[in-house]
């Protein structure tokens, strides 16, 4: 049939997906599983809120409440929110793995565009996620379409695709907030384009992402009592870098599990939470420098090296011989898949941001984006791969375009004779 040979890349892709998805969840039991995390219910809590009550979460942002949130709206119970939150990462997953091809085999052959997608799937972290509330698979997938529009608006010159880029970047400040900075960045790096064309039809999704956003803080003011968008930076900061820089100059370590100042922090009112974080940075920015350094560097590189979280968790509910050592291999391999895309995203984006070659915008932005990515990791710790995992497509796509680069010079050079 004509369409199944138009789209043969794309459908493999999504039918291998959803099988290897299949074999992991039948070696390891992964819906079974039932291990909610802190996050995961602070995720569905959000959404609870949203939904029955119109109210904000104190740490969780509207952007992922209204994803995730939705078969509340029919009457759905929490257990069916964690049900339906499988389902989007699935999507957003596959959708991803589309993205990277679509970017991909505008530039090399479909064939090694189809392969360097499926790199994508050999990412153990991106299967494993589908089981939790996190927000990881919809962030990447997020940030995949963001990238895939900003690459159509160089090609095309079209505001159109500017405006969907922006104004998704805009939306995902609401499921990860981290993200507010770079998107403040691309406002003010395309500022100027967007003020030309603040009237366009297409302008009209920037302007409902802000919406959103304004929204949000709105209701923190109402609900809270601060116009703000989340108040979970400042407790990041307060229960990881900032105890663990504390308990370093106590010579001492960081333990979540006896963490003093986050327990003294959790009874405060979330704006006083705000308040305490904001004055115990500047006061160990003021007395205790040396050691904040030492707790960043300490945090990047755990944020570097460890496994995702999760494997750990698991539990043998089929009582499977092999599960222990597989489930051990699993972690070595996760454990060294974010050390290999970490470091290798680290020099390459150095290399796209330094390097000038025409055309190299998209590229120069992904290499920004991943390492603004990772240098604000380093204000928290403990949560394996989860901060750098969200960039690893990322690194494919820079992977496939240095290594197409190296094969043109080599081919560019005269035969020896």
């Amino acid at each position: 049939m004509p369409i199944v040979q138009k789209y043969k890349y794309p459908l493999l892709l999504v039918g291998i997906g959803l099988i290897w998805l299949f074999f992991w969840n039948e070696i390891l039991q992964l819906n079974n599983q039932n291990n909610i995390c802190n996050d995961c219910d602070n995720y569905r809590e959000s959404a609870a809120l949203l939904f029955h009550q119109c109210k904000t979460h104190y740490f969780r942002p509207i952007g992922m409440a209204l994803i995730t949130g939705l078969p509340y709206l029919f009457g759905a119970n929490d257990a069916a929110i964690y049900s339906f939150s499988f389902i989007v990462n699935v999507l957003a997953w596959l959708g991803t793995a589309l993205f990277l091809f679509g970017f991909l085999k505008k530039r090399v052959s479909p064939k090694i565009a189809f392969v360097a997608s499926l790199l994508y799937y050999s990412v153990l972290s991106g299967v494993f996620n589908h089981f939790q509330l996190l927000t990881e698979p919809i962030f990447t997938f997020l940030m995949a379409a963001i990238f895939y529009f900003l690459d159509q608006f160089d090609r095309k010159k079209e505001f159109y695709w500017l405006s969907m880029a922006i104004s998704v970047l805009i939306f995902a400040v609401l499921v990860k907030p981290s993200v507010k900075f770079l998107a403040l960045f691309s406002l003010l790096y395309f500022g100027k384009i967007i003020l030309n064309n603040y009237r366009a039809k297409s302008a009209v999704f920037i302007y409902v992402s802000m919406l959103l956003v304004v929204f949000q803080c709105v209701k923190m003011k109402m609900d809270y009592g601060n116009f703000t968008l989340t108040y979970v930076d400042g407790v990041t900061y307060y229960n990881y870098l900032g105890s663990k820089a504390f308990y370093y100059k106590q010579n001492n370590s960081l333990s979540q599990d006896t963490n003093e100042r986050a327990v003294y922090l959790a009874q405060q009112s979330y704006p006083d939470q705000q308040k305490i974080a904001t004055q115990d940075l500047l006061n160990q920015l003021a007395d205790n420098k040396y050691n904040v350094l030492k707790a960043y560097i300490s945090d990047l590189s755990e944020n570097t090296k460890t496994p995702n979280s999760g494997i750990a968790t698991f539990k043998n509910l089929n009582n499977k011989a092999y599960f222990e050592s597989l489930t051990k291999a699993l972690s070595f391999m996760s454990k060294y898949q974010n050390r290999f895309f970490t470091l290798s995203g680290f020099l390459l984006a150095l290399y796209f941001l330094f390097k000038n070659h025409e055309n190299d915008r998209v590229y120069r932005l992904m290499g920004f984006y991943i390492l603004y990515t990772i240098f604000i990791s380093g204000v928290a710790c403990a949560q394996g791969d989860r901060f750098h995992v969200v960039f690893f497509p990322f690194v494919i796509i820079l992977l496939v375009q240095w290594y197409a680069r190296i094969r043109a010079i080599e081919a560019a050079k005269p035969d020896e004779q």
